[in-house]
């Protein structure tokens, strides 16, 4: 039995610290950090029941106050810490701004404040949170379904002091976003409007009371100002007199007083600064709080370990100008498009070189991601930084006379030949009009021409032929005879094989934009 109740208090114990919540209250907001490992929907659903939402870490002055309240809750161990930010299956993660697509889900505009320790996973068909690493504060990408510890924020219209006291006694606070009354020695510098404190006092154990934190006029106050538990001679020995700062006795008893440049509430104890910015030593800008003020900095800007003066954010540490170039300054930074790119209403876009007319003259073009490149066209080859016309009679592609022209050549036979149907051979012709056909220099043809070669020889043999006969049977004779060689040699010529000159068809000259279009027009033309 005696086991079974130390088994009890121990899952009871272990329970109590894995639910352990710390809180924080600010101006105009409250922070709660829950040690309890739960996975996404369930910690938003948490802060949401309850009023609130998962922290959105927007700027430096958030994260000070996410700093402060890991501080209260201890030295913690390594641990994961969901911060409000996700992003929804069917969206993708893209690179080209500061939450890389991912959305704070209170609803808060985007902001160009981040603190990734690593580019979010690349996806568009997943649903990701965020996390905050409780070690080095960095942001990183997981599962929805993982589980974490996490932090709510409820903001307030206004807060209040805590309850002053003159003689002993204790109070329990219970806030708006929890159930479980907090101890007046809990911490908490301030308490949130409609708080609901419960005062006992320990001379008069049947004085209980209750006072709930209350907008009135300019200030929040609770609607029974106190002090609490007097005894019957009020003295401002005992707890000030219950009194915010000063105290002070005469004949008509105990008023309280304030220090300069404060002033006294309508409840006669409490003091409100009266201008708490007027002489501050804010750099940029300061904020008016009920117990004082607090310094804050323009956007591009991050408060500095003393928070008073505000160091610039120098933004080009994130690939902020995606993969162009960024320059840093004051308070912000600009972007400047790399060779080869243009800006476009605040976009770098491809300039397209191929349509200034960047090549040489018998050379195209082809344009490429930041660049282009230049090529000669067919029956050109590359000649130091232009393009030349290649001789392609050079390497005996006719069967009979061959003449080159600018990035081709033509084929034509003798007297008493016509060209063929291939446009290379040469074959008798009985009207004795010798062709000419132009050759385009292409594959296809090139192919054809390593199967002929020049032989002339047949030529002279057919006007001898013709010189000396005399008889119409004799010629018809040698006519057929000679018909019948020439097709047996043009099928044998046919078969052999020469190598042609295709060399240099194209050519590439170095991909860049170096020295740009006035370089190529001065050189190339």
């Amino acid at each position: 039995m005696l086991c079974a109740l130390f088994a009890v208090l121990y899952v009871l114990l272990a329970a109590e610290r894995a639910t352990c919540v710390t809180s924080k209250c600010t101006a105009n907001a409250c922070f709660t950090l829950h040690t309890e490992k739960v996975n996404f929907q369930k910690a938003n659903g948490t802060c949401y029941e309850n009023g609130g939402y998962l922290i959105t870490v927007r700027d430096n002055n958030d994260l000070e106050v996410l700093k402060s309240l890991l501080a209260l809750a201890g030295k913690l161990s390594v641990h994961e810490v969901w911060i409000g930010l996700k992003i929804s299956k069917g969206s993708c993660v893209h690179g080209d701004e500061a939450l890389h697509g991912f959305r704070w889900i209170s609803g808060s505009p985007d902001s160009s404040y981040s603190n990734w320790g690593k580019k979010p996973t690349s996806t568009c068909t997943e649903e990701r949170c965020v996390s905050l690493s409780t070690k080095d504060l960095k942001w990183s990408d997981g599962s929805c379904k993982s589980h974490a510890f996490y932090v709510c924020v409820y903001y307030f219209r206004g807060m209040c002091k805590p309850l002053l006291f003159a003689g002993p006694g204790e109070v329990n606070y219970t806030l708006p976003f929890s159930k479980v009354p907090v101890k007046q020695d809990s911490g908490l510098d301030m308490l949130p409007h409609a708080t609901l404190a419960e005062i006992t006092c320990a001379y008069d154990s049947d004085m209980n009371t209750r006072a709930l934190c209350k907008e009135r006029g300019a200030h929040f106050v609770w609607e029974k100002p106190g002090p609490f538990c007097a005894a019957d001679l009020r003295v401002c020995k005992s707890r000030n007199g219950g009194c915010d700062q000063l105290c002070v006795e005469d004949k008509a008893g105990v008023r309280c007083e304030c220090k300069k440049d404060y002033y006294l509430g309508d409840d006669k104890v409490t003091c409100f600064l009266k201008d708490p910015c007027r002489n501050s030593p804010c750099e940029h800008k300061c904020t008016p709080e009920p117990t004082g003020f607090v310094c804050t900095c323009l956007e591009g800007f991050e408060l500095s370990e003393d928070n008073v003066s505000c160091n610039d954010v120098d933004e080009c540490t994130r690939d902020i100008c995606n993969g162009h170039i960024c320059h840093n300054k004051q308070g912000g930074y600009t972007c400047e498009c790399k060779k080869g790119f243009k800006e476009v209403k605040g976009v770098c876009e491809d300039i397209d070189e191929c349509a200034e007319s960047v090549c040489a003259h018998h050379a195209k073009c082809l344009n490429s991601e930041g660049s282009f490149s230049c090529y000669c066209s067919p029956g050109f080859r590359k000649y130091e930084d232009h393009c030349v016309d290649v001789d392609e009679c050079m390497s005996r592609p006719c069967e009979g006379i061959c003449t080159n022209t600018d990035g081709s050549y033509t084929c034509s036979c003798g007297p008493g030949f016509r060209l063929a149907k291939n446009g290379i051979s040469c074959v008798p012709d009985q009207s004795g009009i010798s062709t000419v056909t132009p050759r385009l220099n292409t594959e296809t043809t090139a192919e054809t021409h390593q199967s002929v070669r020049k032989d002339g020889s047949v030529v002279g043999s057919w006007i001898l032929v013709y010189a000396l006969s005399s008889l119409i049977p004799l010629l018809l004779l040698i006519t057929l005879t000679a018909v019948i060689a020439v097709h047996r040699w043009s099928r044998s010529r046919k078969k052999a094989k020469k190598k042609i000159a295709t060399a240099d068809s194209y050519c590439w000259v170095s991909s860049g934009y170096t020295n740009h279009l006035e370089t190529h027009r001065n050189r190339i033309y």
